[in-house]
């Protein structure tokens, strides 16, 4: 019988469907086995049907790419409902400073402000370094970036650190002045030659009040 015929011929290429399927579902490593058994299965097996399986794929991963953008598009903006919580920027070298260059202070202060219900973005100076070094809280394997995020306990996209040899500062402010966020600092960011880059954005964070200082109260770092 015909049909017989034509489904017996289709059979690898049916079973190297359902084989990517499965790693599809599973993805990573598992996805990367089916992908070398299937090619393998079909050289072997039916070598003419691999260009059809890759017709095939193609066009599946364009569908579920598809349906993923418009799923996308359809759900709710997280900045419209009002569940972000509120963005706070503090100058980290400034406040290791403030306290004595002792993580500990500025991590419990960065823990009462999440407390509060603030979102924190920490900016450090890549001289931090020296710092992290001196205390031996930098392992050979880390960058400042990993360190600081293990020392801190906070997530990596909540930590900044400027290049080698330049200070956070233009960073800090500059990201406060778009986003209209309050940046916790006892720099003024107000001298003209130091600051020129960025002077005038500080001068409109200062005009918008979203300047505040931080000082050490009873062993705590606290908005003064």
């Amino acid at each position: 019988m015909p049909w017989v015929s034509d489904s017996v011929s289709q059979l690898p290429l049916i079973t190297s469907l359902f084989v990517l399927c499965i790693g599809l579902y599973f993805r990573g490593f598992i996805l990367w086995m089916a992908v070398a058994f299937v090619l393998c299965f079909l050289l072997v097996i039916d070598r003419d049907s691999i260009v059809t399986l890759v017709i095939y794929a193609f066009t599946g991963l364009l569908l579920i790419a598809g349906y993923q953008r418009i799923r996308l598009g359809l759900m709710p903006s997280k900045s419209g409902d009002g569940s972000a919580p509120p963005q706070i920027v503090l100058d980290g070298n400034n406040l290791l400073g403030t306290a004595d260059w002792e993580f500990q202070p500025l991590k419990d202060f960065v823990s009462e402000l999440e407390r509060d219900g603030f979102g924190v973005h920490i900016f450090f100076d890549h001289s931090v370094h020296r710092l992290l070094r001196e205390k031996n809280l930098i392992e050979p394997t880390e960058t400042v970036p990993m360190a600081l995020c293990r020392v801190m306990e906070i997530n990596r996209n909540h930590i900044t650190v400027s290049k080698k040899g330049h200070k956070a500062d233009a960073l800090l402010i500059r990201h406060a002045d778009r986003n209209k966020l309050t940046v916790l600092s006892n720099d003024r960011f107000n001298k003209k030659s130091e600051d020129r880059f960025y002077f005038e954005a500080a001068r409109r964070l200062h005009k918008a009040e979203l300047i505040k200082r931080v000082g050490m109260f009873e062993g705590r770092l606290t908005i003064l």
